[in-house]
């Protein structure tokens, strides 16, 4: 042992005694030629050989029509998403599952916690509802379910059949929804903040005979007069005022208008209240949803619009699995809805967020054009889906902030890893000139899902705009399209699709999800449908359109030569 310690030190001591500084200057390069490939990794975040091609193309097509497109997940030949993929208890595992409903998606939250058939335990996911600048209230999956039963009970005894809903972005909302499905009982989804003689017209115009309400944003009076379908009022009353009487009645002129008050209904029987909703099997089949697609402009008429539970499910499906599987919804995820559930991607992504067991944020300040800083006051998501209008309130002020000369030159670095296909990394210097979108809470913030409405005024997301987003909130985006007939989107963009174009018109929308198929079609011939990026006006088909036929959106689109839709 002492020998070969002997040696070691005799070849130590004749290494050290010809060092010198170029010695010292060769190892340190060497070091650095070793580490720096693993220190700074310059590979893109995907391969580009999958942005390249983004859809796959039938390979024929009719007359004046250009070929289907369809995602990569459902190619031509194979059947689009339809559905959740269900399956029964004890079921194998290899065993098909069925497409479900609402109700499906409701029983799987409720599933958090429970031990699934592997054996492991189901992940819980958190719901919770966001009070003013720090109040945050976490509601028990059991509460909600029990309010989900009293609330469809009531409504059904009430003998309502078409229960609109007037609220802003609320656990109430939710529960709404899922009262409908579970007694067979068809939600309308109105637009909120929307002037009174509006309101009142699409109550009549849809035929709502239920009314779930924020309480004191519709006059009683006004209700009973202008609305003589309607039976039942509920008014849904936050914490801060149930000190007061809601439950008075409208005058003479109100006919047979009952009103009562949430939060009333729900006490007088929580405590005998059961968390088990009925089964397939015993309950009512769920009844279709009705969606009020308003444009931006409230004197332009809205369009309405029936979905039924397939068509939500498929959605919702081609949604969750519209993410690469690395970057989809997980229990990890807090996702907060920063733009109104009146619009179906909302609402569906949402489902996609119970389904999937990720933690959920509501607040009411959710609605177009909203700060971010305000919406996420209180919690820390790490999934946001907002409007455009916020996205584009937010790349103006975040541009303006930039003035200096250095801030100019690290977002310029930070524009070439974009260009190189990766996202760039918090190193000091951006931390340093970081704009306050990044400094401000949302904290941790890996996904922002936005959506752009067809022939609703929406504002223009450029890719240049969505590149800037990306470097100022260090999220990645989705840009998704959607249309009034089509529940969910019509199609969205690569998560990893970080290219950008020149111009300030509106980004492509990436492929279609798995439960549509695209084309474009012209009367003019066969020189722009036939074309290598065809042109024409977009034409939808598939589980997620309403009525389930072809659809014409009534927009001029094409399909790019890397298979990505977008506007002409």
């Amino acid at each position: 042992m002492s020998s070969t310690l002997e040696q070691l030190d005799a070849y130590l001591a004749s290494l050290l005694s010809d060092w010198s500084l170029s010695t010292t200057l060769l190892t340190l390069a060497l070091i650095a030629l070793v580490a720096y490939p693993i220190i700074y990794q310059y590979e893109p975040d995907t391969h580009p050989l999958l942005l390249a091609r983004q859809s796959s193309a039938a390979p024929i097509r009719n007359k004046n029509e250009s070929a289907a497109y369809r995602s990569p997940e459902t190619p031509y030949g194979t059947t689009l998403k339809s559905g959740l993929n269900v399956k029964d208890a004890g079921a194998p595992r290899w065993a098909g599952g069925k497409d479900g409903d609402l109700r499906d998606v409701w029983r799987e939250v409720q599933r958090g916690g429970q031990q699934g058939e592997d054996g492991k335990e189901v992940p819980r996911g958190l719901i919770m509802t966001v009070l003013g600048k720090e109040e945050v209230v976490e509601h028990d999956i059991v509460d909600i379910s029990k309010e989900i039963g009293i609330i469809g009970r009531h409504l059904k005894d009430a003998g309502v059949k078409k229960v609109a809903i007037y609220l802003p972005n609320s656990v109430e909302y939710l529960s709404t929804v899922f009262a409908c499905a579970f007694y067979g009982l068809t939600p309308i989804l109105l637009p909120y903040n929307q002037p009174h003689a509006k309101i009142y017209d699409l109550l009549n115009s849809t035929g709502a005979d239920g009314l779930i309400c924020a309480a004191g944003n519709l006059p009683l009076d006004g209700l009973a007069k202008s609305c003589p379908k309607l039976d039942v009022l509920t008014w849904v009353v936050e914490s801060t005022s149930r000190h007061m009487d809601w439950n008075g009645s409208p005058g003479a002129a109100s006919g047979t208008l009952k009103v009562s008050v949430w939060h009333d209904v729900v006490a007088s029987k929580m405590s005998t209240a059961s968390p088990d909703l009925p089964t397939n099997e015993e309950g009512a089949a769920p009844a279709d949803l009705i969606s009020v697609w308003q444009p931006t402009d409230p004197n332009q008429q809205p369009e309405i619009v029936t979905f039924t539970h397939r068509n939500l499910v498929a959605a919702t499906a081609a949604l969750i699995s519209a993410l690469p599987l690395r970057q989809r919804l997980t229990s990890a995820d807090m996702v907060l809805p920063a733009a109104s559930l009146t619009h179906t991607y909302v609402l569906c992504q949402t489902f996609a967020a119970l389904f999937t067991h990720a933690s959920l944020a509501l607040t009411s300040v959710a609605g177009p054009g909203v700060e971010l800083a305000k919406a996420t006051r209180g919690v820390s998501p790490t999934v946001v889906i907002a409007s455009p209008e916020t996205l584009a309130a937010m790349h103006q002020k975040e541009t303006a902030g930039i003035t200096s000369a250095a801030q100019r030159v690290g977002k310029y670095t930070h524009d070439q890893a974009m260009s190189a296909g990766r996202m760039p990394t918090d190193g000091w210097l951006f931390k340093f000139l970081a704009p306050s979108a990044h400094t401000t809470k949302p904290g941790k913030l890996r996904l922002i899902l936005t959506f752009d409405r067809i022939g609703a005024g929406s504002p223009a997301l450029s890719s240049t705009m969505l590149s800037d987003l990306r470097i100022f909130t260090r999220a990645r985006i989705c840009y998704a399209l959607t249309a009034a007939s089509v529940a969910g989107a019509v199609a969205q963009s690569n998560v990893f699709d970080y290219r950008r174009d020149d111009g300030m018109q509106h980004s492509h929308f990436g492929s279609p999800v798995s439960c549509i198929e695209v084309k474009v079609v012209g009367k003019e011939g066969d020189g722009k449908v036939g074309a290598a990026q065809p042109e024409g006006e977009i034409v939808v088909s598939g589980p997620a359109v309403s009525g389930g036929k072809e659809v014409r959106l009534g927009v001029r689109g094409t399909v790019r030569e890397d298979g990505c839709l977008g506007y002409v």
